[in-house]
């Protein structure tokens, strides 16, 4: 009986592909020693941003709001909410807050815990000659009783892909990277 192989080139083409995205990390950590099941409303604060687009942390709350919306797992309180509370607590948008601040905005809205988030990067880099868009970003869920960390998961991802360079085409859009990056996030919580 006579066996067929594959040609070694579809072989590594194979291969290639399978590896897809090489440029894409992602390390979470979540609190094993707290039962995370008491958290049902929950508040998105303001986004930090260290990215150079003035617009990115705005960007990326959107998408992650929406996504996490998506999820049906948590009441979210409504960003306008938030803010309004924000101003009665005398916080800036520009603040990270302490826990103490945390607990106290808790209490006024009624949250067990708030996602809170960071872009380290955000934009257009050059890899060779494309111009390939990327998000770095952080995320984190604290609880408001205490204002402790129950989970935090930094990814980067970028637009690149190896199938991409073989076949042709461009970066991914910067919509769709940052999507990526916040389905990656939280699927490390869910």
């Amino acid at each position: 009986m006579k066996t067929r192989s594959l040609p070694p080139w579809l072989i590594l083409v194979l291969l290639a592909l399978s590896l897809g995205a090489c440029s894409s990390g992602t390390s979470s950590f979540v609190r094993d020693d707290v039962d995370a099941s008491f958290v049902r409303r929950v508040a998105v604060l303001p986004f930090h941003n260290l990215s150079q687009d003035v617009h990115a942390a705005t960007r990326l709350h959107s998408v992650f709001t929406t996504r996490l919306l998506r999820r049906e797992v948590f009441e979210v309180v409504a960003l306008g909410e938030v803010l309004g509370a924000m101003t009665r607590q005398r916080l800036t948008v520009d603040e990270v807050p302490s826990p103490e601040q945390l607990v106290a905005l808790g209490k006024e809205l009624q949250v067990d815990a708030f996602f809170l988030g960071t872009v380290d990067d955000y934009g257009l880099e050059r890899v060779s000659n494309q111009r390939i868009y990327q998000v770095t970003a952080t995320f984190t869920l604290v609880e408001t009783q205490t204002g402790g960390v129950l989970w935090t998961a930094q990814v980067h991802h970028d637009g690149d892909s190896l199938g991409r360079k073989l076949f042709g085409g461009g970066s991914a859009s910067q919509h769709e990277v940052t999507q990526t990056v916040v389905d990656r996030a939280l699927g490390t919580l869910f």
